[in-house]
């Protein structure tokens, strides 16, 4: 029985040591298409790595083994300063889900039988997940926690310092085989458990949980990841000045929180994006890349940061990467130095570039609660030696307007008319910024008299108490954005006809984008009832020719809306069944073919009656003789008018008909004299 349990375990281990093998080689390549690695392979390896699995785990990141849409970490920091609780939690939407499934799939080709066939199982997707923890256990951490002097790396100086802990990391997913797919199936296992299987691309309805109702508009194809990991931390043994470095190149769509243990008067120093450091391979450096001094680093603002004051006295410093792969090999690291020293000198806070000027107005477009400004824009509003997150920031209504805070620190203003806000902030010390006073308000009213679209529609647009010679951009759209935009000065009540394009019968938008001078923007949404209807379709005959038993009717067809149109045939009154009739629609032109071996001779009224997607109908009609099959007749009169189903005349077609009643004819003559 033990020499069974070893043997099984033997063959786990080797297998999970080629899992992991293949795992690393092929993620730590890219590009990659269909999960087929390209010829010209480029290794996006940022410190090397080569020989064992550790020594290549060691080389890769999270990212490159798992792209995801959106992800957080979580950085407890112990009190010791010795190590650190990591937990995260990453989504995969939509189509990236699928290719992360065809990529697993495509990678097990040859390691497993199933590998490969367009199906991916839970049981193979529970061991890539045990493959994936094991290596991930070596993989760079992107994080560097260092105690002594502010540095920016370089040479001789260790910074990429912190590493997991041995038998400490933990993956698990979530929906990775949809166990209520629509597709499921059963499979052949390997492991103790049920064995099932879906395909690695859902059908078009996307229908991978059955329990969910579709109309809910839910990503039910989604993947979620969790990971839980210790990290172990070398560089910290006095906290009093330290350095975290974040090594934070081809990552985003990411938050990172650090949350460090209390320290009485620790403050965030200087806070620094550096670009330019090479994390290809030596060989591949073009220059050599020389580590800037603190302060000098050049950044290009895609990431930001955050820091916060908790109530147990300690920070939490939030992260928020924002780089390209399309940036590799060029990479960016971001440094934070933290200090307890006290400033040389003490200044009251002062306002930033970003704040807004006294007196500017910010539009809203409804009354009632508005949020007025997030954390991170307060705290981009002020400037203080000690941080901008350790200020306290005091704002007061006046008017008919209320001012709260909800639980994440936004400021959210109830708006009654109109409302004036004023803003302080107070450091440590008790010292005051200046004070600024804003205007909150709802600048314009809109409305229209008509429901129906109007080429030119009529939009009344009055502007509020205060609000005059505010700048009004409007336009009309069903989904993305409006195809044509007007842009008017409001000094009092006005009519502003707004055109549009390509819009389809149905319900229509509003957009608006209003703005005082080169102060705030307010962009909205109305919806006020406007209507396209739709037009029925515009039907033409232009040929009738007997061909034995058979009629060959041909004509043109549009429809005003662009939609498509469907056709049907009526012989006095009474629609013909489909299989006796043969059509083809080409461009505008349109041909039928009626065998009318079932008929009679005589003279009968054929009707043809077009409808387009919104079930807008209009027919015409035709009187025609049925005679013995051998006196074939023609009819080709371009030029008379043509009635309608209610008896109204149609315009005559025009020259170019004619022309294009003579090609129809010639054709017909040289297919029969080819015949």
């Amino acid at each position: 029985m033990s020499s069974q349990t070893s043997m099984n375990k033997g063959l786990d281990r080797a297998r999970l040591a080629l899992i992991i093998g293949f795992l690393v080689f092929s993620s730590i390549i890219f590009p990659m298409e269909n999960g087929q690695l390209e010829g010209n392979e480029t290794r996006m390896e940022q410190f090397g790595g080569s020989g064992s699995i550790e020594e290549q785990c060691g080389s890769i990141t999270f990212e490159d083994m798992f792209a995801y849409n959106n992800a957080i970490f979580d950085i407890q920091i112990d009190d010791g300063w010795g190590r650190a609780e990591v937990s995260a939690m990453a989504w995969i939407n939509l189509t990236l889900a699928d290719d992360i499934r065809h990529d697993l799939d495509s990678f097990l080709e040859g390691l497993m039988p199933s590998g490969g066939d367009g199906w991916l199982s839970n049981d193979e997707v529970g061991i890539v997940i045990m493959a994936a923890a094991d290596c991930l256990e070596y993989s760079i951490t992107r994080i560097g926690i260092r105690d002594g002097f502010p540095h920016r790396g370089g040479t001789g100086v260790d910074w990429k310092n912190t590493t997991w802990e041995s038998n400490g990391m933990q993956v698990a997913h979530f929906n990775g085989v949809p166990s209520n797919h629509s597709e499921r199936r059963e499979c052949e296992g390997f492991g103790q458990g049920d064995c099932y299987e879906v395909p690695v691309i859902p059908d078009l309805e996307r229908d991978c949980d059955t329990t969910i109702d579709q109309s809910e508009g839910l990503d039910e194809c989604r993947i979620m990841l969790w990971l839980n990991a210790s990290m172990e931390i070398s560089g910290i043994s006095d906290p009093n000045n330290f350095t975290i470095g974040f090594n934070a190149s081809n990552m985003s769509n990411a938050e990172l929180h650090f949350t460090l243990p209390p320290m009485p008067d620790l403050r965030l120093d200087l806070w620094e994006e550096c670009e330019g450091r090479h994390i290809g391979s030596e060989e591949h450096a073009t220059e050599v890349y020389d580590s800037p001094s603190r302060g000098a680093c050049i950044g290009d603002g895609s990431s930001t940061y955050d820091l916060r004051a908790n109530e147990n006295g300690g920070l939490t410093y939030s992260l928020f990467p924002s780089t390209s792969r399309a940036d590799w090999p060029i990479g960016e690291d971001i440094f934070a130095d933290f200090t307890t020293y006290p400033l040389d000198v003490d200044n009251p806070p002062i306002w930033t570039d970003l704040a807004p000027e006294n007196g500017s107005m910010f539009p809203v477009p409804k009354l009632g609660e508005s949020r007025f400004a997030t954390p991170k824009e307060l705290s981009s509003w002020f400037y203080d030696e000690l941080g901008s997150s350790l200020l306290e920031i005091d704002c007061e209504a006046e008017g008919s307007g209320e001012i709260s805070e909800s639980i994440d620190g936004s400021l959210w203003i109830q708006v009654q008319g109109q409302v004036e806000v004023s803003c302080l902030s107070i450091d440590a010390s008790g010292q005051e910024s200046d004070s600024r006073t804003w205007i909150v308000g709802v600048p314009i009213s809109v409305s229209t008299t008509e429901d129906s679209l109007l080429q030119g529609h009529p939009i009344s647009v009055s502007p509020s108490q205060g609000w005059n010679g505010v700048t009004v951009e409007m336009g009309l759209f069903q989904e993305g954005e409006p195809s044509e935009i007007v842009t008017n000065t409001v000094d009092q009540g006005i009519v502003i006809e707004v055109p549009f394009a390509n819009l389809m019968p149905g319900s229509v938008l509003l957009w608006a984008n209003v703005y005082m001078g080169n102060g705030y923007k307010m962009e909205t949404v109305y919806d006020l009832g406007i209507t396209k209807e739709s037009r029925p379709p515009v039907i033409s005959i232009s040929t009738i020719q007997w061909d034995g038993n058979l009629l060959n009717i041909g004509g043109q067809f549009s429809d005003p809306d662009g939609e498509s149109v469907t056709l049907e045939v009526e012989v006095d009154g009474v629609i013909v069944d489909p299989s006796a009739v043969n059509s083809l629609m080409t461009g505008n032109t349109w041909e039928i073919v009626l065998d009318a071996y079932d008929y009679d001779f005589g003279n009968y009224t054929i009707g043809i009656k077009g409808c387009d997607e919104s079930l807008k109908c209009e027919s015409v009609f035709r009187e025609v003789e049925y005679i013995d099959g051998s006196f074939p007749t023609d009819w080709n009169d371009p030029i008379s008018g043509e009635y309608t189903e209610d008896g109204g005349a149609l315009p005559a077609t025009g020259a170019w008909l004619s022309i294009v009643v003579i090609i129809l004819a010639l054709s017909r003559v040289r297919k029969e004299d080819g015949s």
